[in-house]
């Protein structure tokens, strides 16, 4: 009878262990990576020590299946010894089967899954030491495991990466899980779409460029760099076609003393990087990061600058709007139900999506500033009508080099009569 009561408490023993094991995998291997990151820079010991774990993940998973297998055989064993030979075999496998699966498998799961942090701490400290008690069975187990494996994967056909579409509905079904952080989603659905979009979606249009033109005084750059708040200036020959390089605030003060008119600026220029309309977003980040650079200047096929972007215009795409003083507010403003006052920012997409119309656009222009432009094949004065699409174009304030803002109003077919 002693030994049946001894039975009965090592049973109880090894399910403990076996929730604990399962409990341990599920916690520690749901932490989001962001969490991960955390606990590696944190002051606090434990956490140190789960990310220390998960240094290693293969090592830390061998480990606990090594431990959980062998306490879930032993519970096989002990309610076989239980039972002797009293009863029958469903009893023996049954009894052993369900309170594997509900006491040493499933209950400890989904409560470790929705409180993984809590209790990832409670057991990091016990599994840090079985990780190093039962390191050379680990290391023996994982040397025959790797060459199993590379003798599988040799029979296995190559699998093709996924694709854009497919992480895109991943990333979907990990809507309700804690696999991903909020933060990580975004970050990954910011880099998708920057992959899928072009650059003239990003860049700033050629007639918006703030640039320094080499035959005008000194004082005008510097009045960029002070005023404008600019960190880099493209320097130009009288205009942005005639690109000589792009000059940065640090490289145009250090060397101040050496700069006694505009024409000694060549000898501190970087040469500025172009790249073609149709290159992917996502790959001008890339070139952009490699090369060092933080500015690109955008050509098109006949090599005519079309506009510029930036580091800071592409990361915009992936993590949202960066604060700056100095960015636009807003594109427009309604003063009546069809009249809007816009920045010459405003793009062609959003006037044709508020006004219901579709304008032709053989120039493909991106904001209305440069569709104008291209229309009149000038740059437009203030006071400039013109009508296109029962559309009035009405240029309220231009500068020499760029247009600023301007009137658009819808017209019914009776006024528009009397404005032609």
């Amino acid at each position: 009878m002693m030994n049946v009561f001894l039975l009965v408490f090592l049973l109880f023993v090894l399910i403990g262990f076996s929730a604990i094991f399962s409990a341990s995998e599920t916690s520690l291997f749901s932490l989001s990576s962001f969490t991960i990151k955390s606990y590696k820079e944190s002051n606090i010991a434990r956490k140190k020590k789960i990310a220390k774990l998960l240094s290693k993940p293969r090592d830390l998973l061998v480990t606990i299946l090594i431990l959980n297998i062998t306490a879930n055989i032993l519970i096989q064993n002990t309610v076989s010894s239980i039972f002797g030979n009293i009863s029958s075999w469903v009893l023996k496998v049954g009894v052993p089967l369900i309170l594997t699966l509900l006491f040493g498998e499933v209950i400890p799961k989904s409560l470790a899954l929705t409180n993984n942090k809590k209790v990832a701490n409670f057991v990091s400290g016990f599994i840090a030491f079985v990780f190093i008690l039962i390191k050379p069975v680990r290391i023996f187990l994982t040397k025959i495991t790797s060459y199993i494996s590379r003798l599988m994967f040799f029979f296995l056909k190559k699998e093709h990466p996924l694709n854009i579409d497919e992480l895109k509905h991943v990333i979907k079904e990990t809507k309700n899980s804690n696999i991903l952080s909020d933060e990580e989603k975004e970050l990954i659905q910011g880099y998708l779409h920057l992959n899928s979009s072009s650059l003239k979606e990003n860049l700033r249009p050629k007639d918006e460029i703030i640039f320094y033109d080499i035959n005008k005084p000194i004082t005008e750059l510097i009045d960029l760099f002070v005023n404008k708040e600019l960190s880099r200036v493209p320097i130009c020959d009288k205009q942005i076609d005639n690109i000589l390089g792009i000059l940065s605030l640090k490289r145009f003060f250090l060397n101040f003393e050496k700069i006694k008119e505009a024409r000694d600026l060549k000898d501190f220029l970087k040469k500025p990087l172009f790249v073609p309309d149709s290159m992917n977003s996502y790959a001008l980040l890339n070139k952009l990061r490699e090369s060092r650079e933080n500015i690109a200047i955008v050509v098109d096929e006949y090599g005519t600058v079309i506009g510029l972007i930036t580091q800071e215009d592409l990361f915009e795409n992936v993590i949202g709007k960066i604060s700056d003083t100095k960015d636009i507010k807003q594109k427009y403003t309604f003063t009546s139900k069809d009249v809007i006052i816009a920045s010459s920012k405003m793009t062609m997409e959003e006037i044709n999506e508020i006004f219901n119309v579709d304008i032709e656009n053989p120039t493909n222009a991106v904001t209305i500033g440069g569709f104008l432009i291209d229309k009149l094949k000038k740059i437009p004065q203030s006071g400039t009508k013109l009508v296109i699409d029962n559309l009035l174009f009405y240029v309220l304030a231009s500068e020499p080099n760029r247009v600023r803002r301007v009137y658009i109003r819808k017209l019914k077919d009776n006024k528009r009569k009397k404005i032609e």
